[in-house]
């Protein structure tokens, strides 16, 4: 690109093209709901990290922070996002790929309070912060029992609350970390789409 003035006013029009594409993006995926808590979105989760499109490329680069490496929701995840990215750049040439990365390493910290909220209070379903309780979403006894660590999904255990006598889902394990040990990179099959989604 040429210098001068015309070249310095190119340049900006590129970047705020680019900048514009992002934010359109962003807000679309951002809409994008979780596979398995359908009014809640992967933004609200903390699945969400970023979206970029790189100054002279049309391709567009998502990158997501999977609850867990093994999550049988990716393929269903990476397909929305896909979906809704192309969406919002309707009639543009883009290309978009999803990236599942290893790093930084999804925590319940990451849930927003809203969607704690939320999970509570129509899932009856605990988040367990970082060096905290999760109380009861039914009762609010902060003296949860600890039962199982293998509840319905990789990332959720199993605690009894004395107070109500339910058993109570709780995201975030008492002994173990929600954590991932990095993998290979490795591609993520999404059905027939040609974007990719990656493990990174």
């Amino acid at each position: 690109m040429s210098d001068g003035p015309d070249g310095t006013a190119a340049m900006e029009a590129v970047a705020a093209n680019t900048a514009a594409m992002e934010a359109t993006v962003l807000e679309a995926v951002s809409s994008v709901c979780d596979p398995e808590y359908p009014d809640i979105t992967i933004a609200e989760l903390g699945i969400l990290e970023s979206v970029t499109v790189p100054d002279g490329d049309s391709a567009i680069r998502i990158e997501l922070v999977p609850t867990m490496l093994g999550c049988p929701a990716l393929d269903v995840i990476a397909s929305d996002v896909t979906a809704a990215a192309r969406s919002a750049c309707m009639g543009s040439d883009v290309s978009v790929e999803v990236v599942f990365v290893a790093d930084p390493v999804w925590t319940p910290d990451r849930i927003s309070p809203d969607a704690v909220e939320f999970m509570a209070r129509e899932y009856s379903v605990a988040v367990r912060r970082a060096r905290s309780h999760a109380p009861c979403p039914i009762c609010g006894n902060a003296a949860l029992e600890h039962r199982s660590d293998f509840g319905p999904t990789p990332c959720r255990s199993v605690e009894w609350c004395p107070s109500c006598r339910n058993p109570i889902e709780v995201v975030g394990r008492v002994d173990v970390p929600v954590a991932m040990e990095a993998a290979p990179a490795s591609t993520v099959a999404i059905g027939a789409m040609p974007a990719r989604a990656v493990l990174a």
